[in-house]
């Protein structure tokens, strides 16, 4: 389904690429994956070097998002759907907060800088808030995994956010089941079940200087069709931990490519609670529209 088709975008709308960014980014930005039970896939019996090899892995990819208490993000954004091509200026504020939640806030920016969108995810507060600026409309309704679904019809989940911004396609927990684990020197190729039943994701990674980097993010259909690739390079140091600068997601059913470029990044940095409540951005004359009624 092509986004200017669902509810709250149309063809020839000038905020139809905001849109399509904050889908993708409250998202991701991220991952679109189709939320569902894993299927029941024989698995592989690795060896114990093998097993603490992978293990390791897994292990540092994990500490990055653990050292990371907050992430502030400069980006631009290349978008492609079909024919149309876009470029957007996005700024992401991201925090773990002292409840324990994940507070998450992304604003598209319009030629003179000035916020034409802006999209919270906070979970202390469960609630998801998509804000279109030019149109003095508000979208409101609790945070799940399913909430994006309602807005553009499309299944995202929670974790795939995080999954994303972190390159670490094992937030979710989904570290066992593996049904093949290629190693080829300092090349690691790894295949487990899909969250749809019958896909099958494959993840590519390079270890250099005990350095695990995600390059590869593949997810085929039951038929081998590919339903979407996500890409991650240009790794640099940030204050201790290594981060992607450059973030390419493709979708070829729906001709959709996004191209993320970090041109800033700040980790552990103070943001304010205030940044990730959206009580600022739901004035008088500001048309609140529930979620739940686009459900129905």
């Amino acid at each position: 389904m092509l986004l200017y088709r669902t509810p709250l975008t149309r063809k020839g709308d000038d905020l139809h690429p905001v849109l399509l960014w904050i889908a993708y980014g409250t998202v991701l930005l991220f991952f679109t994956l189709i939320v569902g039970c894993s299927p029941v896939t024989s698995t592989i019996q690795l060896t114990p070097a093998a097993r603490a090899e992978l293990d390791a892995i897994l292990t540092t990819l994990q500490v990055r998002y653990d050292l990371t208490g907050s992430l502030k993000t400069q980006m631009i954004v290349r978008i492609e759907e079909g024919e149309q091509r876009e470029e957007l200026r996005e700024l992401l504020w991201y925090k773990k907060s002292e409840k324990g939640g994940e507070l998450l806030h992304i604003q598209a920016m319009g030629g003179f800088n000035e916020p034409r969108g802006v999209a919270i995810a906070n979970q202390d507060e469960n609630q998801f808030l998509l804000r279109l600026l030019n149109e003095q409309r508000a979208y409101i309704g609790p945070l799940s995994d399913g909430v994006l679904r309602e807005i553009f019809g499309i299944d995202l989940r929670v974790s795939d956010v995080l999954s994303a911004i972190f390159a670490n396609p094992f937030l979710d927990r989904r570290t066992e089941g593996f049904t093949s684990v290629e190693s080829s020197g300092t090349k690691f190729i790894l295949t487990r079940p899909g969250v749809k039943s019958g896909h099958v994701e494959t993840v590519t990674l390079y270890v250099r200087e005990d350095e695990p980097r995600v390059t590869e993010w593949h997810i085929h259909d039951e038929n081998g069709v590919l339903q979407q690739r996500a890409a991650f390079s240009d790794y640099r140091e940030v204050s201790g931990i290594l981060r992607p600068h450059k973030v390419e997601i493709e979708r070829p059913l729906e001709q959709t490519r996004v191209a993320v470029n970090i041109t800033k990044v700040e980790l552990n940095v103070e943001i304010n609670d205030s940044k990730f409540d959206v009580a600022p951005f739901l004035g008088d004359n500001v048309e609140i529209i529930p979620l739940s009624e686009l459900a129905e």
